[in-house]
């Protein structure tokens, strides 16, 4: 039987920061706001408390958390700017080094002496130690270090911003993730209420879902921010999409005739499409009260996390395809009469969808209907679907029939 904890290989597609944004995301703690290149490369905020993390992934002799490392003065001065501007306060924050890597990497003396200061004697003694070693006994040594973080010393040693630069040293925290990282976040995924026959497939849709929402917000240069309730919203609509096997129960009612009459006379395109092929005023009030209560439908399964987006749009899709073939089919025997032959396929649709289903799960009587006349009405100038052969043409025209 196939382990049903083992990570799939399509997440090594995903960027490190996304795949670690996902990880901070599946909490128990629904509040909790995760973000991206807002605070650092990944932050949380939670009861009150900020975790600004910084994320090295290593592929190579490079260790970012060793004494003379660039890459670990640029970031501990990077986080002393973000608190002299007022990012970060030096009260209820943590500043954490996230290190993945293939290879075992430690933390060097300074590093480790700085993740265990709690104190503030304990972070002096380790800043005055990391000075030394640096610098010498004397500062003797301050000139020969390399320019590549000697101006951050500068910065972080000079006794002036002494006091902040402890506060720092007190926050600090690491990770290192040898070759296990990936495989500790799906397993963490999978330690929460999922069926297991759905657990890969889920983890790697969670992993698209939080890649889309980053891409929807830094596309413009923004930070990108997803509150853990969204995510667990999605992760259980994405379960209920895979498990339910039920009929879809209605909550809209019937449109009242006024309200079916203004519909009807506001000739939006399906109703348009119906005066193509001549229908009579029964089929376009039925056709507008389908249009309207569907629409109720759509929005509150989708509210309630009953039915994904993606559901809606599989089987808009089937509709498509069903309309495509039908057409096809019916050109094959035609009377004659495009009015006529444009009613065939109108009834014979309105026949063919209502066995039709959503997620697995039959939907009401009205529903497919309503669907249809969604896929005719947009976009207005050019439906998805339409029951004249000529249905473009005449919508383009802005003509009531053709024959």
């Amino acid at each position: 039987m196939k382990d049903r904890t083992h990570v799939p290989d399509k997440v090594y597609s995903y960027l490190i920061q996304v795949r670690h944004m996902m990880c901070e995301l599946i909490s128990l703690d629904l509040k909790r706001i995760v973000s991206i290149e807002a605070f650092d490369d990944v932050a949380v905020e939670a009861n009150q408390t900020l975790i600004a993390e910084q994320i090295k992934s290593v592929q190579s002799d490079n260790n970012p958390l060793a004494d003379r490392s660039p890459v670990f003065w640029k970031t501990i001065y990077n986080w002393y700017q973000y608190i002299l501007n007022g990012t970060f306060k030096t009260e209820n924050v943590v500043l954490r080094f996230v290190v993945i890597t293939d290879h075992n990497i430690s933390l060097g003396s300074i590093a480790d002496s700085f993740v265990k200061s709690n104190s503030d004697e304990e972070a002096e003694s380790a800043l005055i130690e990391a000075k030394k070693q640096l610098w010498g006994e004397n500062s003797e040594l301050k000139d020969s270090v390399p320019d590549t973080y000697n101006a951050y010393l500068h910065i972080l040693f000079d006794d002036k911003n002494r006091e902040t630069v402890l506060q720092i040293i007190k926050a600090i925290q690491s990770e290192i993730h040898v070759t296990d990282y990936d495989q500790k976040m799906y397993e963490k995924f999978c330690s929460q209420t999922i069926p297991p026959e759905y657990a890969e497939d889920l983890f790697i849709y969670m992993l698209g879902w939080v890649t889309n929402k980053v891409s929807e917000q830094t596309k413009y240069g923004n930070p990108a921010f997803i509150i853990c309730r969204d995510f667990r919203d999605e992760l259980q609509a994405q379960i209920r999409g895979r498990d339910q096997n039920k009929i879809l129960s209605s909550v809209s009612v019937r449109p009242s005739p006024s309200i079916t009459q203004a519909e009807v006379e506001r000739q939006d395109t399906y109703i348009k499409q119906l005066n193509f092929i001549e229908l009579d005023t029964s089929d376009k009030f039925e056709a507008a009260n389908d249009f309207l209560r569907t629409s109720v439908e759509k929005t509150e399964w989708a509210a309630k996390g009953i039915i994904t987006p993606q559901s809606f749009d599989n089987y808009y899709a089937d509709m498509v395809r069903a309309w495509r073939n039908q057409s096809r089919l019916l050109s094959l025997t035609s009377t004659g009469s495009q009015i006529t032959d444009g009613q065939k396929l109108y009834f014979t649709c309105q026949e063919s969808v209502r066995a039709m289903k959503v997620q697995g799960n039959e939907v009401p009587e009205f529903f497919g209907s309503g669907c249809l006349h969604s896929l005719a009405n947009e976009p207005s100038d050019a439906p998805q679907i339409g029951w004249h052969p000529k249905y473009k043409d005449l919508l383009s025209k802005g003509e009531a029939n053709y024959e």
